[in-house]
């Protein structure tokens, strides 16, 4: 251990944070106050490497990352919130004086990060069974969250993918991609913490009442608790020859691999993605920079229902300054074969007859929930579009002993008492922790997440913070043409959600004023009340 003065108490006022240098080399700390106290941590987001000391640190000890939201106590450096899996490292602070003192193993200064302390032994082999559907995101927070969190029965986590959990968003946001360079942890760390995971293997039918689930080759598991964190699956648009070779979705790594292949590096291919919302636009960003790219739309913008005309005009110009062209306001009356080779896509063909040259077609109209397999399984009642309804625990509702997270459940927002469904990592991996939290902690606590998620275009980040499934205005602040604005949603004179393009951390902060209720009103906002000017 190593110690070292880093700063002056004086330095540092109460709810601010600080970043230091650590003795005569080049590492850094973290110093917080908070309530009058002064704590060290790694100074690094354990998510993509933000500086936190750019991002919030609320009264309540927590530390907000300015990129995606990842949440750590101040006082611990533990995970509070997703996206981030590891905690920060924290350090001993001694006052001596007004001298600031740090003390710090140099191994853990280096490392910046520190995996969660799991308990990893099963007591029996007939022990207390824990069965999670899904290794996604959801699905690996709770399996996670179950260790920390000193759970020592049994985990089985029933994928249907042939790789352990990956990092889902870089899909739509570069070509180049395996299983292997996404993943989330490798099989040493599963087996470590007594997780097994069966891949390459689909659920058929769910049996609440005997507590079992089957799998496809007829393999039954018996479970006290389950968690269900099967995500979501494309939705196909049923014109003809969407069956076409060339023709994608992207969900998982073998997309990915396929869309990039087929783009190739030669000749600039023609590509056309169908579909101008989030997945659709991130595609459009990566490949245009080697295919000519054209979106076809039913929006007169891009993004027009999740963020509004104004921002998604301001997208469509510098997706179009970057090359794309868009087809908006029409739809997709068929997909044509090729001349040259009929079993591949050759031509897109619109609504409007018009005839669009593709030699690949991405098809990014949304997603549903992938859960087929619970219709023919007896007690579950799926909503109209799917989802499994969640009562505040995230426990299926009329169901005993299921979990339901991440993608596929309905659950009631805390914030506008709305019943939402959100499709986004960060909800998705919180959703996961707060279902193993309440099984180990006999549903103690209720959920109360705030949704936050992000986008990448063309080099440029989009962040979000709330939920707005309906708006009655949008304010903006900043220049949405420089692209560089927040962008406040509003119900009534209640803001709901925040967009943001190049101004950190006012997402992240936003987020924080959401959780805590202390969020401006509509009227402020619209006076020019900066959210960041509200103490959190």
């Amino acid at each position: 251990m190593v110690e070292h003065a880093v700063a002056k108490v004086s330095d540092i006022k109460d709810g601010e944070m600080k970043e230091v240098a650590f003795g005569p080399s080049e590492a850094k700390v973290l110093l917080s106050k908070v309530k009058g106290q002064i704590y060290a941590t790694s100074h690094k987001c354990t998510h993509y490497g933000a500086r936190l000391v750019t991002g919030v640190l609320s009264n309540d000890g927590r530390i907000l990352c300015p990129w995606h939201g990842a949440c750590f106590n101040a006082t611990t450096g533990d995970i509070e919130d997703a996206p981030a899996l590891d905690n920060l490292c924290k350090f001993n602070v001694t006052i001596k004086g007004d001298d600031v003192y740090v003390e710090a193993d140099e191994a853990e200064l280096v490392r910046g990060r520190r995996a969660p302390v799991c308990q990893r032994t099963v007591t029996a082999s007939n022990a207390f069974t824990v069965i999670i559907i899904g290794g996604g995101a959801s699905g690996n927070a709770a399996a996670e969250k179950l260790r920390e969190d000193g759970f020592n029965g049994r985990i089985v986590v029933i994928s249907k993918e042939d790789y352990f959990p990956i990092d889902r968003p870089k899909l739509s946001k570069s070509f180049g991609n395996s299983p292997q360079k996404l993943a989330i942890r490798n099989s040493e760390f599963y087996d470590n913490m007594s997780i097994t995971f069966k891949l390459d293997t689909s659920v058929t039918s769910v049996d609440p009442q005997q507590k079992t689930v089957t799998v496809e080759n007829n393999e039954v598991f018996k479970y006290d608790k389950l968690i269900i964190a099967t995500g979501a699956k494309p939705r196909s648009i049923p014109i003809p020859g969407n069956d076409l070779g060339n023709v994608f979705c992207l969900r998982v790594v073998h997309d990915n691999t396929k869309i990039d292949q087929a783009i190739g590096t030669g000749e600039k291919k023609n590509v056309v993605i169908i579909g101008s919302s989030f997945i659709g636009m991130e595609v459009a960003s990566i490949a245009a920079k080697r295919a000519n790219v054209t979106v076809v739309g039913i929006e007169k913008v891009p993004f027009e229902r999740h963020l509004g005309e104004k921002v998604g005009a301001a997208l469509k110009a510098f997706h179009e300054k970057n090359g794309v062209t868009f087809r908006l306001d029409t739809g997709v009356a068929s997909i044509e074969p090729s001349v040259i080779d009929s079993s591949k896509v050759g031509s897109v063909v619109l609504s409007d007859n018009t005839v669009l040259p593709a030699d690949v077609v991405v098809v990014g109209v949304g997603v549903a929930p992938a859960t087929e397999f619970l219709r023919s399984s007896p007690g579950f009642n799926l909503e109209p579009d799917g989802s499994l309804k969640v009562d505040e625990h995230l426990m299926v509702e009329g169901i005993d002993s299921v979990y339901a997270v991440g993608d596929i459940c309905r659950f009631k927002y805390h914030i506008t008492g709305e019943l939402l469904r959100v499709e986004h990592w960060n909800f998705a991996e919180n959703t996961g922790r707060a279902a193993a939290v309440n099984i180990t902690n006999n549903n103690s606590t209720p959920f109360t997440k705030v949704p936050y998620f992000w986008s990448a275009q063309h080099g440029k980040s989009l962040r979000y913070a709330g939920y707005a499934s309906s708006f009655d205005d949008i304010i903006i602040h900043g220049d949405l043409d420089a692209l560089a604005f927040a962008a406040y949603y509003t119900q009534g004179d209640k803001v709901v959600a925040v967009t943001t393009m190049s101004k950190d951390p006012i997402a992240s902060h936003s987020a924080e004023l959401l959780r805590l209720h202390k969020f401006p009103s509509a009227t402020e906002i619209r006076n020019g009340l900066d959210p960041l000017q509200i103490t959190l």
